[in-house]
């Protein structure tokens, strides 16, 4: 039993963070042969569609302004583009800053304090163009996103556009880093995905849908993962364009990695559920495979990784052995590498190679905690930047 638990369970965490995404290219390589044939896409597009820029927003004084900027400055055209502050009881200087902008195609809404789902519906309201951005305070386009962006509607059939969001590693520590490692992957899967017309899944801070696809959203869900699963449960696609670059950097400290990670965890667990039409294999067969391995598979990915752990601990002590050693070894050195990280950080140190044990171990923590809680029933509302 021991050894059928033990191969299940790696299995499985192979699966999660590498036979999925050789499996897709796979998939995609067979489909072009099959196809054999290359999709063409426009330059030039008249008239481009309008666009709202939705920002919402709690206490960000020190990066509105250069958000408002950045968002300005992309090649678009000026008549066709607006940005709509939304600002969640912000207490500092936010909506003085966003009134202080002079420029007509900026307008603020304040709300007291709905959450930001919450607010994001009541700003909803206020937007009557056919495309809308959703995006964050800390993250700059490329000056060509928007275009990008709008290429993509072109074809009737896409609901909603991810743009490739790009991380730079901040101060260069190991862990931060290594969380480009685990980020590159994602953008590969997603791509990939996109390829094959499996997508639904989206970056928060750097996607695009129709208007007329916004449904109202559940306050304790986050739109990154609600938004993607209305689209294509109303027959649309949504498509990766890895030309619509944002740029951002990632979070320093393990402990507001592990706390925001937890979070997003419980929300996306339950926005996921919330759809179960859409993991049912014999509704929906390529989205159901997508979504139980991107998304469910990875959150379940501790459980997995515990199990291993254990049954291959109880095969080293119960029947040691050449081959007991061998099943243990991977795990053993992981949590040893992870601790080792651990243990260098505290003093100031940093030993090559250990960065990516910690973070792979510190988002598994996420990923348990956050399901345990989804599964005790609590629900996130309020606004929090970290």
């Amino acid at each position: 039993m021991a050894w059928l638990l033990l191969a299940v369970s790696t299995a499985v965490l192979y699966w999660i963070y590498d036979g999925y995404g050789r499996f897709l290219q796979l998939c995609v390589a067979v489909r072009r042969a099959v196809i054999r044939r290359g999709s063409v896409k426009s330059d030039v597009q008249e008239p481009w569609p309008e666009m709202t820029v939705l920002l919402t927003v709690h206490n960000e004084e020190a990066v509105i302004c250069q958000r408002i900027t950045n968002t300005l400055a992309c090649d678009y055209p000026a008549d066709r583009v607006r940005i709509l502050v939304a600002s969640d009881g912000s207490t500092d200087r936010t909506c003085e800053v966003v009134r202080s902008i002079a420029d007509d195609r900026v307008s603020l809404m304040e709300t007291p304090g709905l959450g930001k789902t919450g607010t994001q519906n009541e700003a909803l309201k206020k937007v009557t163009s056919e495309i809308v951005v959703f995006t964050d305070a800390d993250i700059v386009f490329d000056v060509e996103f928007l275009k990008r962006v709008a290429q993509r509607f072109q074809d009737p059939h896409v609901g909603a556009v991810d743009g490739r969001l790009m991380y730079s590693p901040g101060n260069g520590d190991a862990n931060t880093a290594s969380q480009g490692f685990y980020w590159n992957y994602e953008m590969k899967v997603r791509h990939l995905e996109s390829q094959l017309g499996w997508l639904a899944v989206v970056a928060g801070a750097s996607f695009a849908v129709r208007r007329e696809l916004l449904l109202t959203m559940d306050p304790s869900i986050g739109e990154d993962c609600i938004v993607p699963l209305d689209v294509v449960q109303q027959g649309y696609h949504v498509v990766h364009e890895p030309l619509a670059k944002a740029f951002n950097e990632f979070e320093e400290g393990s402990g507001i990695t592990l706390r925001r990670r937890i979070r997003q965890t419980l929300r996306n667990w339950q926005g996921t559920w919330s759809r179960p039409t859409l993991l049912n294999p014999l509704r929906h067969p390529w989205y159901a495979l997508a979504l139980w391995s991107h998304k469910l598979l990875k959150w379940l990915s501790p459980v997995f990784l515990l199990i291993a752990l254990a049954a291959s601990c109880w095969l080293l002590f119960a029947a040691p052995g050449m081959f007991s050693i061998l099943a243990a070894l991977p795990y053993l050195v992981l949590f040893a590498m992870a601790g080792l990280n651990w243990l260098a950080s505290a003093f100031g140190r940093n030993l090559p190679g250990t960065g990516i044990a910690f973070s792979f171990l510190l988002a598994n923590t996420a990923f348990l905690v956050g399901i345990i809680r989804a599964t005790l029933g609590r629900r996130i509302h309020a606004y929090r930047n970290a």
